[in-house]
């Protein structure tokens, strides 16, 4: 009893050089690392813009953009202009671009002319020769002079192999005209013919009526005229992979040209333009401006990346293929309701999401609005995302968000069951459905409801009634760790035989499906992990090749329902983290032998259990021995937080303290936490000391 008391006299001494003044260090950890900066996974969505339109019209547009941005807030949008167009000829343009870029919108790499074959140059013709020489420089065909002042700078093509194409047949050509059977070619996206003898590839302007002359043009768009040969093979080709890598730079090159000439803020994001010319997948647009251009976003409209958080990307390429076309404000029959359902799902599902419009259509012809209406549109979307948080960003941003930060890996992306931004409801679903999950359309499927001790926000659960039924599905979710992940989820019947299945599919991939069973059997809410299934499966591994998954939760077995679920969550598996730490009880410690001592009876006098399940501890662990282990001197309780304050607790954990000091868990290791690698200040609680903190923050990895 003496011993005791004299504990109770003497606090904890943790990290005492840092927090009393001591010389003596009664703590460390050994895992010490550089803390990586993450990002949460959370989506949003860019306004893009195309082509060059009148400036009162875009600082209209921009002014609705502005009055939202206080108090922290910065919505921007994202303006895609040819630089080489007639507008740039009028030095107020210029100027007032300057103003919105100024403002923080993104002014983007739309091509000088809205092609990708060709381009008119106001630059010396001297740039686009080797020095010297009169050969073209690396990427240009040849140059043609306009004026003195303007020449058409075309763009070297790659060789043609007939393989490339698809073999048509036999046709006869003279002057423009070439006779054939051309009912098989796509007007829009097969321009192209290649003649097999006179190894020419050529741009078809049009066809007759009867689709068997076609009018031809070189692939620059200029005339040609060939003398009468019949006889000849011809194939079709699509846009794709027609301009070399060379091209693509002395195209993208002259809009750097352009920027600098005018003044404006260096583009960072090239969009490909739409017509009939030559497209870029996101591997060429790579190749070419993702080096020494410093080109850091783009989109085209072939090779669409998925705009989800850990995207698949093993070529590093999926920033340039940011297409747009996500929701279209644009379009009469898109309602403000319905654009909201689209962007508040996808945004549950960690999706960017890029809108649509060329100012040039808003006149109301179908399926377009007018200028008003797309204004009012906007103006109303913007209001609900400044009520809701939601992210309004350009093209650089978001692709700087998605393919170059690190989200948090243990961040749950199970949609929760409380937010609903749309308020959509109906008749089979009267309490809403949550943000990113499908609508129940049969009164079978599981029905939002509340229950008073759901563990998810809101007491929510989805619950039914059915065998084989749907409880709920999450289609094409975003945000996958790749690798080992952990999943848990809530469940409750009333019935010893009652079970659901959890079914992970792997959209557009040949993965099978993993699946896992749990009990629904108790009345009381009830958490089960993957090691608890009742298959075989016991673990969910996600292929790097992954990108999105599917989530389909079912009754199985059903004798006497509801079964309800609730309370879900996905993230990746938290690694176990072993801590080299160490507490010395200064009322036990012999500063002879450098150890704490106790005798037989104090010893005898510890808990099996840990005692810190009560005020003011009220700790809930279910730590517990058959013995107490040789040299420990008494129970701890860890706590690890994020922040100083107390309401930053991320993790707690009872542990044992040895003689010489190092906390251990029950089976006599190390202490160790699960855990996300990151630092955390420590906390030691003792039952009869001061509770202590670490004066900083400690790495843990």
């Amino acid at each position: 009893m003496k011993f005791i008391i004299k504990i109770i006299a003497i606090c904890i001494i943790i990290n005492s050089s840092d927090l009393l003044g001591q010389s003596k260090s009664s703590f460390n950890i050994q895992n010490i690392a550089t803390e990586n900066s993450l990002i949460s996974k959370t989506a949003g969505i860019c306004f893009r813009t195309d082509d060059n339109t009148k400036i009162k019209d875009l600082f209209t547009f921009a002014d609705i953009f502005n009055s939202y941005n206080n108090a922290g807030r910065n919505y921007r949008f994202s303006l895609a202009l040819n630089l080489a167009a007639f507008e740039f000829d009028s030095q107020d343009y210029i100027d007032s671009i300057k103003i919105l870029q100024s403002m923080g919108h993104e002014i983007m790499d739309h091509t000088p002319n809205h092609r990708t074959n060709f381009f008119i140059s106001k630059f010396d013709s001297l740039d686009y020769v080797d020095v010297g020489t009169s050969k073209p420089i690396a990427g240009v065909d040849h140059i043609i002079k306009i004026s003195d002042s303007t020449h058409k700078v075309c763009l070297k093509y790659n060789d043609v192999q007939t393989t490339d194409g698809i073999y048509i047949g036999k046709s006869t050509i003279s002057g423009d005209t070439l006779k054939g059977d051309f009912t098989s070619f796509d007007h829009f996206t097969e321009p192209y013919v290649y003649l097999e003898q006179l190894d020419t590839l050529l741009f078809i302007s049009n066809f007759n009526s009867a689709r068997t002359e076609a009018y031809l043009l070189d692939v620059w768009e200029d005339s040609v005229d060939f003398a009468a040969t019949s006889n000849i093979d011809f194939y079709k080709l699509d846009r794709s992979k027609r301009l070399s890598i060379d091209a693509i730079k002395v195209l993208a090159n002259e809009t750097k040209k352009l920027v600098s000439l005018y003044g404006f803020q260096p583009f960072v994001t090239w969009i490909q333009p739409g017509g009939r010319h030559p497209i870029f997948n996101k591997e060429e647009l790579k190749a070419a401006l993702g080096g020494s251009l410093n080109y850091v976003a783009g989109a085209s409209s072939f090779g669409e990346s998925y705009k989800v958080y850990n995207e698949y990307d093993p070529n590093d390429d999926a920033k340039f293929g940011v297409q747009w076309g996500d929701f279209f404000e644009d379009h009469q029959d898109q309602t403000v309701e319905i654009l909201k359902t689209k962007i508040s799902d996808n945004i549950a599902k960690h999706k960017i999401q890029v809108g649509h419009n060329h100012f040039y259509t808003l006149t109301g012809d179908a399926p377009y609005v007018t200028m008003p209406e797309y204004f009012s549109k906007v103006d109303s979307l913007l209001a609900w995302c400044d009520s809701n948080n939601i992210d309004v960003n350009t093209y650089s941003q978001w692709t700087d968000s998605l393919y170059n930060r690190t989200p948090d890996p243990y961040e749950n992306i199970i949609p929760p069951l409380n937010v609903n931004l749309d308020h959509f409801t109906d008749a089979l679903n009267p309490n809403g459905v949550p943000d990113g999950y499908l609508k129940r359309f049969d009164s079978s499927h599981g029905e939002l409801v509340t229950d008073s001790d759901a563990p998810s926000e809101g007491n929510l659960c989805f619950s039914t009634n059915s065998w084989f039924s749907r409880l709920f599905k999450i289609d094409n979710l975003g945000g996958i760790e790749k690798g080992e992940n952990e999943f848990e989820i809530w469940t409750k019947g009333n019935n010893q035989n009652n079970s659901i299945e959890v079914i992970f599919s792997f959209p557009n991939t040949n993965q099978p499906n993993i699946i896992f069973e749990f009990p629904a059997t108790s009345m009381q809410w009830t958490k089960y992990n993957l090691s608890q299934s009742l298959t075989s499966n016991k673990t969910l591994i996600i292929p790097d090749s992954i990108s999105i998954i599917s989530i389909e939760v079912k009754t199985k077995n059903n004798f006497n329902g509801p079964i309800k679920v609730s309370g879900m969550y996905l993230a990746k598996k938290k690694p176990t983290i072993v801590a080299n730490l160490k507490v010395i009880l200064q009322g036990a410690y012999n500063d002879t032998t450098n150890i704490m001592e106790t005798d037989s009876d104090f010893q005898n006098s510890i808990p099996l259990t840990q005692p810190f399940n009560q005020a003011p501890w009220n700790y809930n662990g279910e730590e517990s021995v058959q013995s107490i282990p040789q040299d420990v001197i008494d129970w701890v309780l860890v706590e690890l937080r994020s922040d100083i304050d107390s309401n930053s607790v991320i993790i707690k954990k009872a542990g044992f303290v040895k003689k010489d000091g190092t906390v251990i868990n029950t089976d006599g290791t190390n202490i160790s936490f699960k855990i996300a690698e990151g630092s955390y200040y420590i906390v030691i609680y003792h039952r009869n000391h001061l509770s202590v903190m670490s004066a900083t923050k400690v790495e843990f990895n």
